[in-house]
């Protein structure tokens, strides 16, 4: 009875997330199961039986306890390494590359680059709002400037729009004229952006952004007409 419970309440709790702008996932109503197994076994009485539920439990959970495990490891090599915000070369930096596989695939290039030794190629669908988000930390109050480097290996521009936003974005109603927006003509080649920070703290319509709390970079292309590539690299703060 415990387990159709946590079946019904999860699935329930997956089927409301689609009405609140949150995705419904069959593994979180898995991941729910095995926590509530995991406190039902260890809340009785050991005996031989329960034992080996008990272990088939922490088996079952294995998989995402590594999943947090990893992702504090993560935030910890993305914050000592700040002002640097990404420039994809390990795995953890990787992990803060947020995109949907199906309007863009992404892929670490160690050709096209302009620190370290890669870059992130960067495949564009023809979907609407396809693009990518890159997680930030750390406080950008104490800088100047936000510097990337591009590189379009078509000679036809390639037209992307930068958004940044903070917590009170996020968190709030997502309006596009609470963030920060700008355009990107990308020509072929490499091309080096570079944005004033003050632009970016004065973005926001009736308030000033939060520079210590940015929580995201992201550039998208509105609606392309057919598929695009290009590279992306070396995002960081001076």
């Amino acid at each position: 009875m415990v387990t159709l419970l946590a079946i019904g309440v999860g699935i329930a709790i997956e089927f409301v997330q689609r009405f609140v702008g949150r995705d419904a996932s069959w593994n979180d109503v898995l991941h729910n199961l095995f926590g509530v197994w995991l406190g039902l076994f260890w809340g009785q009485k050991p005996t031989r039986l329960v034992w080996r539920l008990r272990f088939v439990c922490l088996l079952l959970i294995a998989p995402a306890f590594w999943l947090v495990v990893y992702s504090g490891i993560a935030d910890i090599v993305m914050r000592k390494q700040f002002p640097l915000i990404n420039s994809f070369e390990s795995n953890y930096e990787l992990a803060h590359v947020q995109n949907n596989p199906l309007r863009v695939n992404t892929s670490q290039d160690n050709l096209l680059h302009t620190h370290g030794d890669y870059g992130l190629q960067v495949v564009l669908s023809t979907k609407k709002y396809a693009g990518l988000r890159l997680v930030s930390y750390g406080d950008w109050s104490g800088h100047k400037l936000l510097q990337m480097d591009f590189y379009n290996p078509d000679s036809e521009p390639l037209e992307l729009v930068l958004k940044i936003s903070d917590a009170h974005h996020d968190l709030g109603k997502n309006r596009f004229n609470d963030r920060f927006n700008r355009a990107l003509i990308l020509m072929q080649g490499w091309n080096q952006v570079q944005i004033d920070l003050e632009d970016v703290r004065t973005a926001p319509l009736g308030r000033v952004m939060q520079m210590n709390q940015i929580r995201g970079v992201e550039v998208f292309a509105v609606q392309l007409p057919g598929p695009r590539k290009f590279y992306w690299d070396n995002i960081r703060l001076q």
